[in-house]
């Protein structure tokens, strides 16, 4: 092994670590809400991860600039608050297959979208992969006997167009903060704008002191998912680039899959199978 090799080691282990937690996400959530109510867990995930970045990044913080607040508001709505109300609440619902497989969708969304604002045509590749990847999806919806609802996996796609305007969005501040402590800031703020909600929720329906196997599940997804996550994979990008790490990320359903499978004992299915394949290839070809 030569020096280059070495040196990416590292930041690609740092990345499989990101994909590997992102992907136990899904069935962490979905055991986490049967105590916790949906928006609460939200709420607690970014209170804690918000405020484990912002003891990283307050020494090197620096002042919003005039008129960039409302962006950070903007981020926090569409990327925390909206997308985990969305996620939380359909993975109470749906299967973590499901909700992964559905969440897979987005850098098909992304290129649709782009599409769009750039005034241009979709390349025929991505319509085939559009076409294959609904028809992954219309394999999935409702289905897995009884365990997912349609409901539920109609909501993992309230959370798939959150992302995507989260994509948009974050444009606008790139480059002007450091990504660290412009991440510290939208998890906060999207806690702070979760808290209204998750208490109102709590007030209608009163919840008993979750386990410690549930407190464990917060730590985990605010500590390890987000915190620590966001950080190791800012820490990848800029040695493997940005190409090649987000190919990882087609890992993320696979992971979700067997997490649910083993963790939850999910149905593993022939229209999980075939469901999945199709959104996957789907993915790659409009990719």
């Amino acid at each position: 092994m030569d020096g280059r090799e070495k040196s990416r080691l590292l930041p690609l282990l740092l990345a499989g670590f990101c994909i590997l937690v992102w992907g136990l996400s899904f069935s962490v959530t979905r055991g986490a809400v049967r105590q916790i109510p949906p928006l609460t867990l939200a709420c607690l995930r970014f209170f804690l991860a918000g405020l484990l970045l912002w003891l990283v990044t307050r020494r090197r913080a620096l002042p919003l600039r005039p008129g960039d607040g409302k962006w950070v508001w903007a981020l926090a709505l569409s990327g925390v608050t909206l997308y985990f109300t969305f996620e939380n609440i359909g993975l109470k619902l749906t299967t973590a297959s499901h909700g992964s497989l559905i969440i897979a969708t987005i850098p098909l969304g992304t290129e649709l979208v782009l599409a769009w604002r750039q005034r241009r045509w979709p390349r025929a590749a991505t319509w085939l992969g559009a076409l294959a990847a609904l028809g992954g999806v219309g394999l999935l919806v409702g289905r897995d006997r009884g365990a997912a609802s349609a409901l539920g996996d109609l909501l993992m796609f309230g959370a798939v167009g959150c992302w995507i305007a989260y994509t948009f969005l974050v444009q606008r501040l790139s480059g002007r903060y450091p990504h660290l402590l412009l991440t510290a800031w939208i998890m906060l703020a999207g806690a702070v704008s979760l808290l209204p909600a998750a208490a109102v929720e709590s007030w209608l329906y009163p919840w008993p002191w979750p386990d410690a196997v549930a407190w464990g599940q917060v730590l985990f997804l605010g500590v390890v998912c987000s915190a620590l996550g966001y950080d190791f994979w800012n820490r990848a990008v800029p040695v493997l680039g940005p190409s090649a790490i987000n190919t990882l990320i087609y890992f993320i359903p696979l992971v979700g899959v067997a997490g649910g499978v083993v963790f939850l004992a999910e149905p593993l299915t022939t229209n999980l199978f075939i469901g999945g394949a199709l959104i996957c290839c789907g993915v790659v070809l409009a990719r």
